[in-house]
């Protein structure tokens, strides 16, 4: 009798320790829970600082068009909360269809001028729950001076003239026809690993392998690291 109580305390013990220090046993399979791209994104490409490129990006492709994507946002917020100093979160928007292309304008017009956080819930309501036509840009401009306080003036100049957010959108559809994304949300890891709705059967799903992404690509940088050979300070003697 005392030796089921001691191994079921050991058990016990076992499963605390697992919980504390957040170990999964679960492993995903490449080409069922995740794709490993043929074509690899180049995740350094727009990062200006070396620190940012050592960091691990996860990069959602999205529309304010997509209501999947909507759905995903408590997803992503929840996730952003424990996320690893580091890994880095950004969005792209994709157009799948003519009306997404001015909803892909409002979302890197929000980025230039760095109201996304206050527009960009706001944005998904709007067309999902409100229902506006929100590819109309008299009601993106209307939704930016409410939500943002963005002058009328400001927000044209930089919707319709500033020709970057004209370039990033057409980078961001080459990008992913090359990475065959076909559906929205898709997440990327590093650039090489993509994890959407499909592979993951379920929007809360995707973290947890976009989580054991992570941590592989963690185990593969080190396992580069280590295996690196460095050149002596000193030439060799011929």
């Amino acid at each position: 009798m005392k030796s089921i109580v001691l191994k079921r305390a050991s058990i016990a013990c076992m499963v605390l320790w697992i919980v504390q220090a957040g170990i999964t046993t679960e492993e995903y399979e490449a080409g069922i829970d995740y794709h490993v791209l043929d074509i690899q994104e180049d995740t350094e490409a727009d990062d200006s600082t070396s620190d940012a490129s050592e960091k691990i990006s996860v990069i959602e492709y999205f529309s304010y068009g997509c209501l999947a994507c909507k759905k995903f946002e408590v997803h992503i917020s929840s996730w952003l909360e424990n996320k690893a100093d580091d890994v880095e979160f950004k969005r792209e928007a994709v157009v799948f269809q003519e009306s997404w292309a001015l909803l892909a304008k409002a979302y890197y017009t929000a980025v230039e001028l760095d109201v996304l956080e206050a527009v960009h819930i706001p944005m998904f309501e709007a067309i999902h729950e409100d229902k506006r036509a929100m590819h109309e840009p008299k009601n993106i401009e209307q939704l930016f001076k409410q939500e943002a306080q963005i002058d009328s003036k400001v927000f044209r100049e930089t919707f319709y003239e500033d020709t970057a957010i004209v370039d990033q959108i057409l980078k961001i559809h080459e990008r992913a026809q090359s990475m065959r994304i076909k559906n929205t949300p898709t997440v990327v890891v590093d650039g090489k690993y993509l994890v959407n709705t499909r592979t993951a059967q379920s929007r809360k799903r995707i973290f947890l392998i976009v989580d054991f992404l992570t941590d592989k690509v963690r185990a593969e940088r080190q396992s580069v690291s280590t295996n690196e050979q460095v050149l002596p300070s000193n030439p060799p003697v011929l």
